[in-house]
């Protein structure tokens, strides 16, 4: 009896190990599953139905990460740094989709930093990382890609998806009347910029 109890813990545990295995590492994903079905005079056995095709429909979400300014060195959440560290701050969306993703908006309001002026940078030609969820060496690519690019304008401008106003990075047009920022197809939309620890 003690042995069928401490197994049936044994499974409680593997199951719940198991499930927060998928529920980390399973996208939000909702299947569509469509089949055409008939008839012939009303005798639906003189027809035969469809296939059944299958369509995945995906929520993209954003990812955080954060590099030392001076020598691109990956932070971990938690982290303990001196105040007045330089921080690139990286926000991206891996776009798995073979369709693009129109009319994004990334924010990120500041607290307990301070914005480095004219840091802001936008890009949107990585590839997709290779699984939903890039891995760390993925993550550096992405901030190497687009740390290197030209700096957007910290001011609301037309011909610029990017902003900084108030205490708010801004890209896209939901909250200011920045350009419309769009994630293309099968690639990564990354944003970084330079903050300050206070």
């Amino acid at each position: 009896n003690l042995m069928k109890r401490q197994f049936g813990k044994i499974l409680q545990h593997i199951a719940a190990l198991t499930l927060g295995v998928f529920l980390i590492l399973s996208p939000a994903a909702q299947a569509a599953v469509n089949q055409g079905i008939g008839d012939v005079a009303g005798v639906g056995g003189d027809l035969v139905d469809s296939n059944t095709f299958t369509l995945l429909a995906t929520t993209p979400t954003l990812v955080k990460a954060a590099f030392l300014t001076s020598d691109n060195t990956a932070l971990a959440n938690n982290d303990i740094l001196p105040a007045g560290t330089s921080v690139d701050f990286l926000i991206y969306l891996n776009n798995e989709a073979d369709t693009a993703i129109n009319d994004v908006t990334i924010q990120d309001t500041l607290v307990g930093f301070t914005y480095v002026a004219s840091t802001i940078r936008v890009l949107n030609t990585t590839a997709e990382c290779l699984l939903t969820l890039c891995d760390a060496p993925e993550e550096l690519g992405i901030y190497n890609d687009v740390r290197v690019t030209a700096p957007l304008s910290d001011v609301v401008l037309a011909g610029d998806s990017a902003s900084f106003v108030g205490t708010t990075v801004d890209v896209g047009n939901s909250a200011q009347a920045n350009d419309q920022q769009n994630a293309a197809a099968n690639l990564v939309l990354a944003v970084v910029f330079t903050e300050t620890l206070d």
